[in-house]
């Protein structure tokens, strides 16, 4: 899966300028995040949330280009990427992660960019803790109301099967759900940290005993009632997971909802089909003002 050779100059440009490691312990388990421009003290910050088994260097060719604005820090989710798992994961694991790394970190209220399952966690924080979150900008985030439906996971979906060798691990990589577009160098480069070298070959790094599934989800329409902050959505035109109509049902359901804005030919990772134009997106957004 190497096709570093083949990727456009800007994305070279970005893994020319990766994020610093870093480890904070939050709710009894380290958390892995990454910086970028985290010195630069007069910036704003701004957090960067993955989706569900997906992980911090998902940003990895989009962060670079918000951090000449903010400070700019991707985490890992307990269970997934290099944070540490956990022996039982409550249905708001993924919202106290986001809490507890912002006050460890000792952040003022900052703005959360959170993708997919990421963006519903970022919103269900804001319920939790209101004073530490000035904005979100969701992207292609479902909300599960009731009478809605939402695509289940594939059938035999595990993640504890341990491969051979690292060309092999990384050439069963998928995405999940999958789309008609992927760009390879993008796909590469996440997947090659999308696994740990284990007794005996490789295997995910997400851990395969999270649950997840809209019938684990709260009510869409009173976990939106809890955000008070603004809220900007983002989706693919073309997302499998979210629509139209389940785009304009989530706005209207955020008291300070503002969008949707749907991005032309995206699907739902949007940062492996349309990735320009969605740093461009984030970018526009963040110039404006967050009220």
């Amino acid at each position: 899966m190497n096709s570093a050779a083949a990727a456009p100059g800007w994305f070279r440009w970005a893994l020319k300028h990766p994020g610093l490691s870093h480890r904070v312990r939050v709710d009894g388990v380290d958390l892995h995040w990454l910086g970028w421009s985290t010195e630069a003290l007069s910036r704003p910050p701004l957090l960067l949330v993955h989706g569900h088994r997906a992980h911090a260097h998902w940003w990895d060719f989009v962060a670079p280009f918000l951090a000449d604005t903010h400070r700019v820090i991707a985490m890992d989710l307990s269970g997934m990427g290099d944070s540490d798992r956990r022996s039982v994961y409550p249905r708001d694991a993924g919202a106290r992660d986001i809490v507890g790394l912002v006050r460890a970190l000792g952040l003022p209220p900052l703005t959360v960019i959170g993708h997919s399952n990421g963006g519903l966690r970022a919103l269900e924080a804001c319920g939790l803790a209101p004073e530490l979150f000035q904005r979100v900008i969701a992207i292609d985030s479902y909300a599960v109301f009731p009478g809605s439906t939402h695509p289940a996971p594939p059938p035999g979906l595990r993640g504890d099967r341990v491969y051979a060798d690292l060309a092999t691990a990384l050439s069963r990589y998928r995405l999940l759900p999958d789309q008609p577009h992927v760009e390879p160098w993008a796909l590469s480069h996440i997947a090659r940290h999308s696994v740990r070298e284990v007794a005996g070959g490789w295997t995910w790094k997400f851990d395969p005993t999270m649950i997840s599934g809209p019938e684990h989800e709260d009510d869409g329409d009173a976990l939106l009632a809890r955000v008070r902050c603004p809220v900007d959505y983002v989706y693919g035109a073309d997302s499998v997971i979210v629509d139209e109509a389940l785009a304009q049902r989530i706005v209207r359901a955020l008291p300070a909802g503002r969008g949707p804005i749907a991005i032309p030919g995206g699907h739902h990772h949007l940062m492996f089909d349309q990735p320009v134009a969605l740093i461009a997106t984030l970018r526009a957004l963040l110039a404006c003002s967050p009220t």
